[in-house]
C-alpha cells in the first residue's frame, strides 16, 4: 500500500474515533442538561455552601437550614428559621426539588414560634413540612403567603438524610459555642477552653462566628486547618439584623437576643444529631469538670447508669469573677501576659449564687430534643427529660463578670486547678504552635503535676 493511501486510512479511522468520543460525551450530558432545564423551568436556584441565611420571598422569615425530621409519625422536613413574632399568623408552604426527576412538589408547612426570644421583635422557629408521596426531597425552600413567584427562589439542601443508630455515632462529645461577636479578642482564655476540652475527651468543637479580632482568627485557623479539632462556621447575623449584644432589649438594644443566640445553638444541636451522642452548649469562658479525678467520659457515662438513655444534663452555674483574679497567683506566667484575655487558673473565688435563676449549661442528647435554649431544654421529644446534676459529680466554672453585687459572698474553690499541670503544658505547646508565646520570658513554664486521671489525656 502506498504511503498516501496508508495516511488516508489512517486518518479516517482518527475521525471516526473523535466522533465516537463526541457522541459518548453528548449522550452523558444530556440528562444533566434536562434536569437544569426543569429546574431553571420551575427557578430553581440552590443555596451556595458559602452562604448562611436564605430570605423567604414575600417575608422577613430567614432561613438557616433544612433537616430531614426522621422522629415524626409521618416523612418530612423541618426548616429551622429566623422569624418575626409579627409573621405568627402568615401562612406558608414548602417547595420540594425531588431527587431523580428535578420536579417540583409542594406541601402546606406547619410552623412553630419557640417561646424564648427575650423579648426581642426576632427569634426562632422552624416549619415542619411533610414530603409529598412519591418524592425524595434533596432540596427545600419556603414561600410565604399564597405567593407562587419561584422569582430569585432559593432552595436549601436537605440536611441529616439518612438516621445513624446511636451505638454507631461517630462522636462522643460535640461542644457548640455560639456567638463570637463584638471583634471577640479573649485570646489566652479561649486557647486555655480548647486545651481543656481536648483534655477532657471533647472531640469536636463548633463555633458561630460573627466577628473577631486578627489574633483570634490565627487561633481559630490553628485549631481548624491544623489540629481539625475546630469547625468555624460563618454567622454574618448583622448584615441582616440588627443584633443585639445582651440578653435583653434593655442593657442591649437590637432586633434579636446576643446575635441569634438561641437560632445558632439548635442549628449546631441538629447539625450534630446523627454525629455525635451528645452536644455540650456553653461558652468558651466556661468548663464543665468533674469531681474527683475522673475524666469526662467516666462522669457521663456514670450519669447514664444513673438516669438511663435520652437523658440531658443540666450543670448550675458557678461564676468565678475577673474582677476578683488572684494576687501572686503561681499561674501568672510571664509568657502568657502579652496573650489578650483573661487566665482561667488565676481565679479561684467563687460567687455564691443566691439569684435563683436558672443560668446553668447543657449537655444534651440531640436526638431527644426538639427546641432548646441558652440554659434549658424547652420541647422534649419520645419521653425526653433533663436532670439536674449536684456539684458531688461535676461542676461549671464559669469565669466572668461579677453576677452578684454582695462583694463579700466569695468562697475559694480551687476544683479547676487539678487539671492545671496538663493544661499548661498543652497551653504551651499550642501557643508556640501559633506563634503567640512570648519565649523572650524565659523558658516556658511546667507548673504541677497532673492528677493521675488526667495524666493519660495528654
Amino acid at each position: 500500500m502506498s504511503s498516501w493511501r496508508r495516511t488516508k486510512w489512517s486518518f479516517l479511522v482518527l475521525t471516526l474515533l473523535l466522533f465516537s468520543i463526541v457522541m459518548v460525551m453528548i449522550s452523558l450530558l444530556q440528562p444533566e442538561r434536562a434536569n437544569r432545564r426543569k429546574r431553571e423551568a420551575c427557578g430553581c436556584s440552590v443555596r451556595s455552601d458559602s452562604e448562611t441565611f436564605t430570605r423567604v420571598p414575600g417575608s422577613r422569615t430567614l432561613l438557616i437550614n433544612a433537616f430531614r425530621e426522621h422522629r415524626t409519625p409521618a416523612a418530612s422536613v423541618r426548616l429551622l428559621a429566623i422569624v418575626p413574632g409579627e409573621e405568627r399568623s402568615l401562612r406558608s408552604h414548602c417547595v420540594f426539588c425531588c431527587q431523580g426527576d428535578g420536579e417540583m412538589a409542594t406541601s402546606t408547612a406547619q410552623r412553630t414560634t419557640h417561646r424564648s426570644n427575650y423579648f426581642f421583635p426576632y427569634g426562632t422557629g422552624d416549619f415542619l413540612c411533610l414530603i409529598p408521596p412519591g418524592c425524595e426531597p434533596r432540596f427545600v425552600g419556603l414561600l410565604s403567603g399564597d405567593s407562587v413567584d419561584f422569582t430569585n427562589f432559593t432552595l436549601l439542601p436537605v440536611l441529616n438524610r439518612a438516621p445513624v443508630e446511636r451505638p454507631r455515632l461517630p462522636l462522643g462529645f460535640t461542644l457548640c459555642i455560639a456567638n463570637m461577636f463584638n471583634s471577640y479578642d479573649n485570646v489566652l482564655q479561649f486557647v486555655q477552653a480548647m486545651e481543656l476540652y481536648r483534655l477532657l475527651g471533647i472531640q469536636r468543637v463548633i463555633v458561630y462566628k460573627t466577628s473577631c479580632s486578627a489574633t483570634m482568627d490565627t487561633v481559630l485557623d490553628y485549631y481548624s486547618r491544623k489540629t481539625g479539632f475546630l469547625q468555624v462556621r460563618p454567622w454574618p447575623i448583622d448584615a441582616f439584623l440588627k443584633p443585639s449584644s445582651s440578653w435583653t432589649p434593655s442593657l442591649g438594644p437590637g432586633q434579636i437576643h446576643y446575635y441569634g443566640q438561641i437560632p445558632s445553638s439548635n442549628d449546631c444541636l441538629y447539625r450534630s444529631m446523627y454525629q455525635s451522642r451528645y452536644v455540650l452548649m456553653h461558652d468558651a469562658d466556661e468548663v464543665i469538670l468533674p469531681a474527683g479525678n475522673v475524666s469526662f467520659q467516666t462522669l457521663i457515662s456514670d450519669l447514664e447508669k444513673a438516669h438511663g438513655e435520652k437523658v440531658n444534663f443540666y450543670f448550675p452555674n458557678n461564676v468565678f469573677p475577673y474582677e476578683e483574679k488572684e494576687e501572686n497567683s503561681r499561674f501568672d506566667f510571664p509568657e502568657w501576659r502579652n496573650v489578650p484575655g483573661s487566665n482561667f487558673l488565676g481565679h479561684v473565688l467563687r460567687e455564691l449564687d443566691t439569684s435563683g435563676y436558672n443560668t446553668g449549661k447543657l449537655v444534651m442528647d440531640p436526638r431527644g430534643v426538639l427546641q432548646m435554649e441558652v440554659h434549658s431544654v424547652h420541647e422534649h421529644i419520645d419521653g425526653g427529660r433533663t436532670e439536674r446534676v449536684g456539684r458531688e459529680r461535676g461542676q461549671l466554672y464559669h469565669v466572668r463578670r461579677r453576677k452578684n453585687n454582695q462583694q463579700g459572698a466569695l468562697v475559694r474553690d480551687e476544683g479547676l486547678l487539678k487539671v492545671a499541670g496538663a493544661l499548661v503544658e498543652r497551653v504551651n505547646h499550642a501557643l508556640s504552635s501559633m506563634g503567640l508565646l512570648n519565649t523572650t520570658a524565659g523558658p516556658a513554664p511546667t507548673s504541677a503535676h497532673p492528677s493521675p486521671a488526667m495524666a493519660g489525656l495528654r
